[in-house]
């Protein structure tokens, strides 16, 4: 989607064609909760650190976890802590909840960074980190499920198991540690206690690596929002705690459960068909990793980055101190007898945000066409063609704040006493050039992003500290301190943007909104949205089961047939002397038949043959059958597919009772089939 750019620069900030269907609901969501909580302390600006605080939550709240786990009484354990309504009831809910917002926090993050066309170029190694994090984020939380060893977590090791039967890479089908002829190790318990601990810690080292090409990189929110966000997780944590489900049974069908959503999304997918979840999941994976290439623009559309002039630069190192992306360094001046140092860009780090053109003095630096000189030839060309501009008030206002330059033009478009000059973005404003426009004109309002959602990350930091609080270069002296106002607020506010450019043209102090109000609608819109992530984490799934399930279970290893001849005088002769042999053997791994007969109906005739590149792996049986309640006649054989070549036989056949929702394993001990 291109923007159109009118008087300076004429710059295109692109973004993707996917960035076009995104784009209303997240900036209607964006304008929704700037009138609840206001732009300022808006959590969906600011979606990346709240993920990064939940993960700190868990990881905090996770220490305690782990020294009250018995990895040799996994659910026991944790219903103790169940029972604990003063520290470990709400421990665990607050490990959950705050596991489950990171979810939220990080899908909404990757819909800010589409619409914003943050995903390729020097943001590309960002992107491809973030993809890692949220695959690792899941493969953690899923681990941390399977430890409480519920119904859920039950369901999620199963699916987990079919899935990775599909990649070849496992000596016996993983899915066979979970047919309940035994029951869970713990050594199972501690596979997956030190992966939910390990990937946490691990992730750390990318998280640094997510952010590395940022300057001034924020790992947390501000302090008010993450004290917010801590307080309501620890008051849904106390009044609505986490749910247990029943303890996981691999003889139960598990029929109606309780889902955590936010982790469990997938699993009808996978209990379909685990062919068709692998096949989902790893197409989405995949797409995600290359998004930074399947998204980035045409050569020729991409926007160019910033060149110092090596004559003008002073080496004063503003520029290098305000770049956002750490893209510009400092390098011995071209003339180091009178600037010892002097800026240069670092082409595959600069993302042309033109943040620097505002940063130099002597306008040396900048985006081709975009340097502070072109700026205030532009800003000169509106004061030449505009009538009685002494009278009038200039908007500054940035093109990128979502609706806000429309809605400014539509509102005061038969207002004479009100001038446009339109910019990239409200930190690109040189102070020259605001301090010219505020001089010629009755004054200069400059409107940009809310601080937390500029789409050059501190545009917002840059233009109020250039602008309003004297960093270099400065505004005149001589100037009116009053003639230059900034304003950083979003669509969603509108009633503030017109009440403030009012007040500025009237020479008044901006009204201040309804405090205790505004507190009061965003402590209730607050607890609604708890409420929703404390439905999604024990939403309810499947149905209950009207029927039996015959399981078939078990592992034999690969029978060989071995064929032995004599070898003639003839064949002798032509071996070597030292490896000539009188016999010669071959050896055939045997396919076996498998035949199952429920009440005399064939419900099972497979060919079952030994896994592995050289078929030399045991022979391994996993059937489900699902039967109706009650007494039925079953007779199984598993018998070598060539007759006479001399391989175990296995054999079943006995009246069984199954009863509604419980499993009946048919398993292998000592040569023999039994039941479990």
């Amino acid at each position: 989607m291109r923007v159109a750019v009118e008087r300076y620069a004429r710059h295109d900030y692109w973004r993707p064609g996917v960035a076009g269907a995104l784009a209303a609901p997240v900036h209607a969501l964006d304008r929704l909760f700037d009138r609840v909580y206001t732009s300022r302390y808006n959590p969906l600006y600011r979606t990346g650190t709240l993920a990064s605080l939940c993960l700190l939550i868990a990881l905090v709240t996770g220490v305690y976890l782990l020294f009250v786990y018995e990895i040799g009484r996994p659910y026991e354990s944790v219903a103790r802590m169940q029972e604990d309504p003063f520290l470990g009831r709400p421990m665990r809910a607050l490990h959950r909840y705050a596991s489950d917002l990171a979810v939220v926090a990080v899908l909404l993050h990757v819909g800010r960074l589409l619409v914003q066309g943050k995903t390729w170029g020097a943001r590309a190694l960002a992107w491809i980190t973030g993809v890692l994090l949220a695959g690792a984020m899941f493969l953690s939380a899923m681990t941390g499920f399977v430890l409480v060893w519920d119904q859920f977590g039950q369901a999620l090791a199963v699916a987990g198991a079919k899935i990775l039967r599909l990649v070849p890479l496992f000596p016996e089908p993983p899915d066979r540690a979970f047919a309940g002829d035994r029951p869970m190790t713990a050594q199972f318990f501690f596979m997956n206690l030190f992966l939910h601990v390990a990937i946490p810690l691990g992730m750390i080292g990318f998280l640094w690596l997510h952010t590395s090409r940022l300057a001034r990189a924020a790992w947390f929110p501000e302090r008010k929002v993450a004290l917010g966000t801590l307080a309501g997780l620890v008051a849904l944590a106390v009044l609505w705690p986490a749910p247990l489900p029943r303890a996981a049974d691999l003889l139960t069908i598990p029929g109606r459960i309780e889902v955590d959503w936010f982790y469990g999304f997938w699993l009808p997918v996978v209990q379909a068909s685990p062919l068709a979840g692998l096949a989902v999941g790893a197409g989405v994976a995949a797409l995600l990793l290359v998004v930074p290439w399947l998204v980035a623009p045409a050569a020729a559309a991409r926007p160019a980055p910033a060149v110092a002039d090596p004559d003008k630069c002073e080496g004063c190192e503003q520029c290098f101190r305000d770049c956002p992306y750490d893209a510009i360094q400092m390098v011995t001046g071209k003339h180091p007898d009178r600037h010892p140092l002097r800026a240069e860009v670092q082409p595959s780090l600069c993302v042309s945000c033109g943040l620097c053109a505002a940063s130099c003095a002597s306008l040396a630096i900048g985006p081709a066409g975009r340097t502070g000189l072109h700026q205030l030839a532009s800003a000169s060309e509106l004061v030449a063609s505009a009538a009685d501009a002494g009278s009038r008030t200039v908007l500054v206002a940035c093109r990128n704040n979502d609706g806000v330059t429309e809605r400014l033009r539509r509102g005061f478009a038969d207002d004479r006493g009100i001038a446009f000059f339109d910019v990239d973005c409200a930190g690109t404003v040189h102070p020259g050039t605001a301090a010219y426009l505020a001089s010629r004109f009755g004054g200069a309002v400059v409107i940009g992003c809310p601080p937390q959602n500029c789409v050059h990350r501190e545009g917002a930091t840059l233009a109020d500290a250039r602008l309003l609080m004297g960093q270099k270069p400065a505004i005149p002296g001589r100037l009116a301190p009053d003639s230059i106002r900034v304003l950083h607020d979003s669509l969603g506010e509108w009633p503030r943007i017109a009440a403030a450019i009012e007040s500025f043209r009237r020479a008044r102090p901006a009204a201040s909104g309804a405090g205790r109000a505004r507190f009061a609608l965003a402590a209730t819109v607050s607890a609604v949205l708890l409420a929703l992530l404390a439905l999604g984490s024990r939403a309810p799934q499947g149905a209950d089961a009207d029927h039996a399930l015959l399981r078939l279970g078990w592992r034999l290893a690969g029978q060989v047939k071995e064929r032995c001849r004599d070898l003639t005088p003839a064949e002798l002769a032509k071996q070597p002397a030292h490896m000539r042999t009188p016999r010669e053997c071959t050896s055939e791994v045997l396919t076996y038949d498998l035949r199952a007969e429920i009440d005399g109906r064939v419900v099972v005739d497979k060919r079952v043959k030994s896994p592995g590149l050289r078929a030399d792996r045991p022979l391994s049986v996993e059937e489900e059958v699902v039967v109706a309640p009650g007494e039925h006649a079953v007779k199984i054989t598993f018998t070598p597919e060539a007759p006479g070549s001399g391989g175990r036989v296995l054999a079943f056949d006995g009246t069984l009772r199954l009863d509604r929702q419980r499993v009946v394993l048919i398993t292998s001990e000592n040569d023999r089939l039994v039941v479990r």
